[in-house]
């Protein structure tokens, strides 16, 4: 078995984390202003979390395919992703 990249699974769980008490922050009325997402033409913490998110799922795909291919055919991988 591989060495997992803590480094990647701790930028994911963060992001989880950080998705969670942004779509929950308990009461809408009083929540701090860093988590709410920006106007049309700003940017805050909030609207970063989930590319972050998406940047961490990315490179675990990455990671995991580039190993796979080694041992695997296209069509089998292909195969396998469309299962999943």
């Amino acid at each position: 078995m591989t060495e997992r990249r803590r480094d990647l699974d701790a930028l994911r769980g963060a992001a989880m984390a950080a998705m969670v008490i942004v779509n929950n922050p308990g009461s809408w009325k009083d929540m701090f202003p860093i988590l709410k997402h920006a106007a049309w033409n700003g940017l805050t913490a909030a609207d970063l979390v989930f590319p972050f998110f998406l940047f961490a799922s990315g490179m675990s795909a990455a990671i995991s395919l580039s190993k796979r291919r080694e041992n695997q055919t296209s069509a089998s991988l292909a195969g396998k992703i469309l299962v999943r």
